[in-house]
């Protein structure tokens, strides 16, 4: 299982990592999943925390269709992380940003799985840079 990041979504995460890497962003990963693969086609800035609500959750996948991928996060932390890690988002991918002190980004990918608990599967990351 792995993950594809599509040049568009790899350059808006870039984007925001130049501009808004004070506020440490959040957001929805838009796309489809094929096979064992997901393919990030583009991404979606949201406020802290990826939603307000399971509720609007729901809303947002129904708004773009039942492309929402998963999530990313320029700031993990444990509280946001502990929220996505429910029944309804298993099966997610969940992206783990970085800045260094030259704004070099790395990301580092993840599925949410399940085995007894919720938790975080390291999976491999491409991109079209």
């Amino acid at each position: 299982m792995d993950a594809h990041l599509s040049r568009e979504a790899y350059q808006a995460l870039t984007a925001l990592g130049l501009i808004y890497s004070q506020s440490n962003p959040d957001g929805l990963l838009i796309g489809h999943k094929r096979g064992h693969r997901y393919f990030v086609e583009k991404i979606f800035p949201t406020p802290k925390g990826f939603f307000p609500s399971r509720e609007t959750f729901f809303t947002m996948n129904e708004f773009f269709k039942e492309k929402i991928l998963g999530f990313y996060s320029f700031a993990k932390d444990e509280k946001k992380i502990k929220k996505i890690l429910a029944p309804f988002t298993h099966g997610k991918l969940f992206l783990e940003i970085r800045l260094d002190k030259k704004r070099k980004m790395t990301i580092k990918s993840y599925i949410i799985d399940y085995e007894n608990e919720f938790f975080l599967s390291a999976i491999q990351l491409k991109s079209n840079k």
